[in-house]
């Protein structure tokens, strides 16, 4: 068990690496852009990712979560999953293809048929790299996502950042979006040593397909909903009520797609090496939880503190708008990492079912709660995503106390330390922010003041997470060094 303690962290501190250095240059990127391009255009550039998104839940079809959780996958589990993700990436490449100008038509742009049909690649790119993705998480090989992301990203950002300096606009997201999938998916092709080949076998793609579709129609339903709101404000409203919003949720949103989405991606497949025993299982849930909000919580409450100093100085008053749904952003995403590990363990102990009962029962409060809501304002639509952020906690954890004798109200008595610290963090935070500096130096002193109470508190309560994190970064770096 300490073998496998020891390569569950290394491999966070490699995802999180990743995810950071490539999330780093990508808002640095963002932020160039931003100032070179309207916000319609990134309106424009939302409604398309919509779509994508949703389709690539599709080509994904939740096989790679089953090869995953499969114990003993071989190169024809590998194989068969790929040639089936082949097949529908085309299928659906095809007809978003053909319906573009369809699409075009309902939203009145007749000039975002031609972007589709470009940015959709994406989808012909992710049947390829869904199954290297799959295997390089089945054998716990993150760092090779480091090599791949960074370099990727790297790549993309100077081609986006070119392109919207010689004003191609739309086109400069466009080649950004697609450069970065192109790369990362060549890269891994080039690196991990092994390469997925056209095979299909149906006794193979039976089980695995038993056990996907529920992955896949919870992980549609989700992706769905998530989505619909970019949808219908799109359509209600006006492509920049859209962008103040997308732009509102994008810093929080990417603080939980790097450390969130980092660490449950090398935890999942510990939950399924581990999924017969449960209490190991459940001390490893414990762990993934209380490790990642001891990240994620005070990033959230730091955000939601410095948001309206963070958006004039990054984005200037063109986007000061996006204040608000940044607020509301942080304080919803704040339990995510909770969500998603409640959820991941269900998965992970097969239990494929009761995941998705939770998320029709989820989905359907809020698309209730959409539709209401969209009536009032696109605040209004942003606003409900509290109440229901906290809704979908206590359904997601509610099975676990029973699969594991883990109950929501143990979950919330371990980060309790964590809410305490981030919260005396984000008062101190406030406070700077009232001080009557230039707005870059308050943004830095804010920061500054942030990091320093949080680890300050962390050092004084001797916080287990503080000692975690900064023995594995030395253990790597000092690794690196020798």
């Amino acid at each position: 068990m300490s073998e496998n303690k020891t390569q569950i962290s290394t491999n966070v501190i490699w995802r999180l690496a990743e995810r950071f250095g490539a999330q780093g240059v990508s808002f640095v990127v963002s932020v160039v852009l931003a100032r070179l391009i309207a916000p319609e255009v990134y309106g424009t550039i939302a409604l398309i990712t919509v779509l994508t998104n949703i389709l690539n839940v599709f080509v994904q079809s939740g096989l790679s979560t089953a090869i995953i959780q499969k114990r003993d996958s071989d190169d024809l589990d590998m194989a068969t999953v790929f040639t089936f993700n082949i097949v529908m990436s085309i299928v659906l490449y095809a007809i978003l293809f053909a319906v573009s100008p369809l699409i075009s038509d309902f939203y009145d742009k007749p000039d975002m048929t031609p972007v589709i049909r470009v940015m959709s690649v994406t989808i012909l790119l992710g049947g390829i790299n869904g199954i290297q993705q799959a295997y390089v998480s089945k054998r716990m090989q993150f760092k090779l996502f480091f090599k791949a992301t960074i370099v990727g990203t790297i790549i993309s950002a100077f081609i986006g950042i070119v392109m919207a300096y010689a004003g191609f606009g739309v086109w400069a997201l466009v080649a950004q979006i697609l450069s970065n999938q192109l790369m990362d998916t060549i890269i891994l092709w080039c690196t991990i040593g092994w390469h997925p080949h056209i095979a299909f076998s149906l006794e193979r793609f039976k089980p695995l397909y038993s056990f996907s579709w529920k992955v896949f129609v919870s992980n549609l339903i989700d992706t769905i909903y998530k989505n619909l709101r970019s949808l219908l404000i799109g359509k209600i409203y006006t492509e920049s009520d859209l962008a103040f919003y997308n732009r509102g949720n994008h810093l929080p949103e990417l603080v939980i797609t790097n450390v969130n989405t980092s660490i449950q991606s090398v935890f999942f497949p510990a939950y399924a090496s581990v999924s017969n025993d449960k209490v190991k299982l459940k001390e490893l849930v414990r762990k993934s939880i209380s490790s990642s909000t001891y990240i994620i919580f005070p990033c959230m409450v730091g955000l939601a503190a410095i948001s309206n100093t963070l958006i004039l100085v990054l984005y200037t008053d063109v986007w000061a708008a996006a204040v608000p749904y940044m607020w509301i952003a942080c304080f919803s995403y704040a339990f995510w990492p909770m969500h998603t590990a409640n959820l991941q363990v269900i998965q992970a102990m097969g239990k494929s079912d009761i995941s998705l009962k939770l998320e029709i029962i989820k989905k359907t409060v809020t698309f209730i709660c959409l539709i209401v809501s969209i009536r009032f304002g696109v605040l209004a639509v942003a606003m409900c995503a509290v109440p229901l952020a906290i809704f979908s906690l206590i359904v997601n954890a509610f099975p676990n106390r029973k699969l594991l004798d883990y109950s929501i109200k143990e979950q919330l008595i371990d980060i309790m330390p964590t809410i305490v610290m981030s919260l005396i963090m984000g008062a101190c935070v406030v406070l700077t922010g009232l001080l009557p500096l230039p707005l870059i130096v308050k943004l830095f002193v804010q920061m500054i003041i942030g990091a320093s109470v949080y680890i300050l508190c962390s050092k004084l309560t001797h916080n287990s997470n503080y000692s975690y994190f900064k023995a594995k970064i030395k253990h790597i770096f000092s690794h690196k060094i020798k």
